[in-house]
């Protein structure tokens, strides 16, 4: 600090020296007489009017050069940039609004008169201090106030202590110049400082030829005591120039004689500073003039009007002040006239010292009780001293030091200790209120600790007690102490503030909260209670003062916020299209959360029901507008919304009561609470909704599963589109029921769950009824022939005619493609996969719901006192309600294993049935081997590979081996006229198979070689029995028939077995062996191969096997039981239906 301030003087030095420069140059140029600028205040000259002077010639008046500064510091100061639009500005920008939107009118400036343009300045400085705290506001999420206006500031009064007025005109820098007088004349009095005259120190020589040749000398100060630096400070932070500092310094070194009676006053210092000043010592007249008025004004104010009306003297007294404050006569009058006028006022002075002391305390002088509110006022100017000039807000680093040394006027005002705490207290706090720096608020709080120390004397608390203002409070003026004037202002600037906490505190400045909390705690004290307002909620019987205070703290804050909220959200109804109960819940919710993260965590230091408080007001304050809402509405498009939201309110205060409250519901505050029981009102409503959304979501999903083509939605997901689009509403229909914020039960949650079943059940369904039998897809079984060699080559063969399938079974073969069987696979996994993650959610979310339920429960169980609310459905009855999903996974795997078995026998037995089927082993196994056709197996296995998902990619693969182990066993059994095997084929068919297997293990890659194996052994069994001879097959064929059923079933490759009767029966019909062909055509009268003509058959109709052979006789040589047992055949193969 006391470097600020020797750069302040340097700099206002440098510019003394800089101007004296620059007039002087110019008159010793030949433009005019010299300027004599020894009466010339140079701080008060425009340096811009100096300027100009030198600049062109003219004559420099030093009164137009003062008129011009004041009249410069009304405006912004202009910086020199091109464009003549930038500048400074003295207020503060974000608090005056937007620009206004019409044209200012033409008027001419009006200049403020010279005597009191100081005083204007700070006077319209004084009326922008704003009354709320910098920092207090709430963010963009908090509920913002807007800059309170003049008359909110004039209407709180926080800038006056409510001390009588003053009767003279005396300004506030009058005030701050007389009570710097008052300090000096107690330093000289004191002998804190001594005085002495030396020569002033030499100009620069470079100015000596440029001043005029006679210039007049004046003493300098040379002060040697601890106090000089003090005071240097106080005269800096208090504005005082150098000028007056040193007239009021010489003019006051003498003060001790004016004592009277060994006691010193303010009147004594202006008649001394009055006899002791003349004329010539002002740098100008207007400074003459303003100080003298001032003198005049000051013993005018001490002397007249603070006085008893019984003294004689007062009409008298009035005469003299006259001529004192007539300036003009003053100056020409003799000194005899002068002298007299100023023995007259120090005699009247004198008397009123000499009456009787009111207290009889030591040092007590008459103006100490007559004229407190004017002593009391310098005091507090001296003590706004220790404040920073250059940084507003800020103690100087020596305030401690300036506080000693403003002790010492205590003997000329009749300051106390007591006094000096309180109006020390009322300056720190009246800097708090317009800076809003938490230091002050903490050094006010000890302020007023220390008041709660002292223990005055009888004398001396009836001498505080004489200090009486007039203060306003509850409705009417009351008259108090200085004391406890300021300690209820301080009280009623802090209530007024803390009632509205949520408007001018948040988390940025909780710290001033509280500590004007404890501030108003402790000055609540002091005072008593006078607040007979009614109360929301009452307090508590047998609740102390300070839980009391708080109590009504909590309630009016939040009965404040909760208007001015209310207003905000009809504003902003219209503009958000949003009913305003909607906007007020989300908005009290912000509130609540605010209230127990900052605010409720300091309150309930001093009132630990503070924040049940807090809550139970908010929630009683929004239900009270959600019952008229729904009393007075009985249809409306937003009721869910507003249900929603106001049960997502009481959500939120339910769940903070809890973590405050625990499971102890026992107070005072239940008889406030009032459930909204939004369930009564939203049961029905979301009854509707989900019907609703039912449908829709039935009809969407019918619309889509008829235009899907069954093609990959993209390469990475590789599934139907359609069933994408049906979870996808599925679940924002889930998310919708959820997220509506209303109370919900398991009558809601059995109607969800039924919605989506029906929905997915439809899909499966219509997926279900696009599948064909996969009968449909096998190759027909061709007419048995036994082996037999062409007779007649040019003989005519018998041909097969293909049977025609339906149409509709051709359309739908049609759309049964491979690729379009994977992405079903692959939808049908999608649907199971999907279901278990929506079910998991479903449950988890419900979870979430019933734990919203409990809290609703625990907000009636507080309201009703502990009375036991209605159980809330176990965990066993959800989950038998989730029951209903598992017949959607069972049609998901019904419709999946109908659709495995359906595409290995399509991709082999049908999509490859003439270059497999029908062209294997044709003619002869060298010439149509395995070999050639692997590379199209190797093709459908490449497709199915990149289409199915990795969970069903090796149940497909196992379908097309057994399709392919069919079709392989098909060829060896039912190849038809044109396939006879020898003996020796056999290892090349069996080479083939091993081969086919191969293939599909993979090298590991593929199926697991168990499986394969296991596939393929009946393939391996029935090569075997080709290696057997014919007689050996036979033998195994009679034996056979000796063990087969009464009621023969059809046989499929897939359950016949190495040794059954059909399966023999066909190796014999294959076999290239005459004792087999001679066998088959006396046995069963089958005829010879070479009569068909052999021709690849897609379609053949069914003919029944063994006719011929049925309806003719037997003329083989059976054994009797052989003879059974082929009548037994022959019966039940006539009932059999083959293919």
């Amino acid at each position: 600090m006391d470097s600020a301030a020797s750069l302040l003087e340097s700099y206002r030095r440098d510019r003394r020296r800089l101007l004296g420069f620059l007039l002087s140059a110019a008159g010793g140029h030949g433009h005019g007489r010299a300027v004599d600028l020894s009466r010339v205040d140079l701080d008060a000259v425009s340096a811009d009017y100096a300027l100009d002077c030198v600049a062109s010639g003219a004559q420099f008046d030093a009164s137009e050069a003062t008129r011009r500064y004041f009249h410069d510091r009304r405006y912004p100061i202009m910086t020199n940039s091109p464009s003549r639009n930038s500048y400074f500005l003295l207020s503060r920008p974000e608090a005056s609004g937007s620009p206004p939107k019409k044209v200012a009118p033409d008027i001419g400036p009006v200049p403020p008169s010279e005597e009191k343009s100081s005083r204007t300045r700070k006077h319209s400085d004084s009326s922008r201090v704003p009354i709320d705290i910098p920092g207090a506001s709430n963010g963009m999420k908090d509920v913002s106030l807007p800059d309170m206006s003049p008359p909110q500031v004039k209407e709180m009064d926080i800038l006056s202590l409510g001390l009588p007025r003053l009767s003279t005109e005396l300004t506030d820098d009058d005030l701050r110049e007389t009570a710097y007088e008052v300090l000096l004349a107690s330093l000289f009095v004191s002998g804190k400082m001594n005085f002495s005259e030396e020569k002033r120190e030499k100009k620069p020589k470079f100015l000596k030829g440029l001043r005029a040749k006679t210039e007049r000398s004046n003493a300098a100060p040379q002060m040697e005591n601890y106090y000089t630096h003090h005071l240097d400070l106080v005269r800096v932070q208090m504005e005082i120039s150098e000028s007056m500092d040193i007239l009021a310094k010489r003019a006051l070194r003498h003060i001790g004689s004016k004592m009277v009676q060994g006691q010193l006053d303010v009147p004594c210092i202006s008649l001394q500073l009055l006899s002791s000043v003349g004329k010539f010592d002002f740098p100008t007249e207007r400074l003459r003039v303003h100080w003298q008025r001032r003198q005049a004004n000051v013993l005018e104010e001490l002397l007249l009007f603070s006085a008893s009306l019984e003294y004689s003297m007062s009409e008298t007294l009035r005469i003299v002040l006259s001529k004192l404050k007539n300036t003009e006569d003053w100056v020409v009058s003799v000194p005899d006239g002068r002298i007299e006028v100023l023995t007259i006022i120090e005699r009247y002075n004198t008397r009123l010292s000499a009456a009787p002391k009111k207290f009889g305390l030591e040092g007590e002088t008459y103006h100490w009780t007559r004229s407190y509110h004017f002593n009391s006022r310098l005091y507090e100017k001296l003590l706004c001293s220790v404040f920073d000039i250059l940084e507003d807000g800020q103690l100087v680093e020596e305030a401690d030091e300036i506080l000693e040394t403003v002790k010492l006027t205590w003997p000329i005002l009749g300051i106390t200790q007591k006094l000096h705490d309180v109006l020390y207290a009322w300056v720190l706090f009246q800097k708090f209120a317009q800076t809003g720096e938490i230091l002050l608020l903490k050094q006010t709080d000890l302020q007023i600790q220390k008041l709660q120390l002292h223990n005055d004397v009888r004398e001396t608390e009836m001498y505080i007690n004489s200090f009486v203002c007039s203060v306003e409070s509850c409705g009417s003026n009351r008259a108090l102490n200085l004391v406890d004037s300021a300690i209820l202002k301080i009280n009623m600037y802090c209530r007024r503030q803390l009632e509205s906490y949520h408007l001018y505190f948040s988390q940025a400045n909780y710290s001033i909260f509280e500590s004007m909390l404890n501030l108003l705690l402790l000055s609540a004290a002091r005072l008593t209670d006078d607040d007979e307002e009614a109360m929301l909620i009452e307090t508590p019987l047998g609740s102390t003062p300070e839980s009391t205070l708080v109590h009504k703290l909590v309630v009016r804050s939040i009965q404040t916020a909760y208007k001015h909220v209310l207003i905000s959200a009809h504003g902003q109804s219209k503009a958000e299209s949003k009913h305003p109960l909607i906007l007020l819940a989300s908005e009290l919710k912000l509130l609540v959360e605010k209230e127990c993260a900052t605010f409720s965590l300091i309150l309930q230091k001093y009132y630990p029901e503070a924040g049940k408080v807090a809550l139970v007001v908010f929630h009683l304050l929004y239900g009270q507008q959600l019952e008229l809402f729904l009393e007075r509405t009985d249809d409306s498009e937003n009721l869910k919304e507003i249900l929603g939201a106001s049960n997502n309110f009481e959500l939120c205060i339910a769940q903070k009561l809890y973590s405050m409250c625990g499971e102890a519901v026992g107070s005072s505050l239940s008889n406030f609470l009032k459930p909204y029981m939004i369930n009564r009102f939203s049961s029905p409503i979301i009854l509707q909704w989900l019907h609703a959304q039912h449908e829709n979501v039935l009809e969407w999903t019918k619309r889509t599963i008829e235009i899907e083509d069954w093609v990959p939605l993209s390469a990475h997901r590789k599934l139907a589109t359609s069933m994408v689009e049906v979870f996808r509403i599925v679940e924002e229909t889930i998310d919708q029921f959820f997220n509506s914020r209303l109370p919900l039960d398991i009558v809601h949650l059995r109607s969800l769950l039924i919605g989506i079943t029906s929905s997915l059940q439809v899909y499966l369904l219509h997926m279900e009824n696009q599948q064909v039998s996969r009968a449909t897809l096998l190759p027909t079984a061709p007419v048995l022939t036994r082996y037999a060699e062409s007779i007649n080559p040019f003989a005519k063969r018998k041909l097969i005619e293909p049977a025609v399938r339906e149409e509709k079974v051709v359309n739908k073969l049609n759309n049964l493609t491979v690729p379009k069987l994977c992405v079903k696979l692959n939808t049908l996994q999608y649907i199971r996969d999907q279901l278990d993650t929506i079910e998991e959610g479903i449950k988890q979310s419900w979870v979430n719901v019933q734990s919203a339920v409990g809290l609703l429960d625990y907000l009636s169980y507080m309201a009703s006192d502990g009375v036991t609310s209605k159980d809330s459905p176990s965990d066993e009855s959800i989950d038998e309600l989730f029951t209903i999903f598992d017949d959607v996974r069972s049609s998901a795997v019904n419709t999946t294993d109908t659709i495995l078995n359906f595409i290995g026998t399509r991709a082999v037995l049908w999509d490859m049935r003439d270059s497999l089927l029908f062209s294997l082993y044709r003619t002869s196994v060298e010439s149509a081997r395995m070999e050639i056709f692997i590379p199209t197996i190797e093709q459908v296995l490449d497709q199915v590979c990149d289409l199915i998902v990795d969970a069903l990619r090796d149940g497909v693969v196992l379908r097309v081996f057994q399709a392919c182990m069919e079709g392989f066993i098909w060829v060896l059994l039912d190849g038809g006229p044109s396939r006879a095997f020898l003996e020796t084929d056999v290892d090349l068919m069996k080479a083939d198979l091993a081969m086919l297997k191969d293939l599909f293990i993979a090298e590991g890659q593929g199926l697991l070689s168990d499986v394969v194996e296991k596939e393929a052994k009946l393939a391996e069994q029935i090569l075997d029995l080709y290696v057997l001879k014919a007689d050996t097959v036979i033998d195994l064929l009679m034996k056979a028939s000796e063990h087969m059923p009464h009621h023969l079933e059809p046989t499929s490759a897939r359950r016949r077995h190495a040794h059954d009767v059909h399966t023999l029966l066909r190796v014999l019909c294959h076999k290239k062996d005459n004792s087999a062909s001679t066998f088959l055509r006396i046995q069963y009268h089958l005829p010879r191969s070479s009569d068909y003509d052999d021709v690849p058959v897609k379609d053949v109709p069914k003919v029944p096997l063994f006719s011929d052979m049925l309806n003719r006789g037997s003329s083989f040589n059976w054994s009797e039981t052989g003879q059974q047992s082929y009548k037994i055949m022959k019966k039940k193969l006539q009932a059999a239906s083959w293919q």
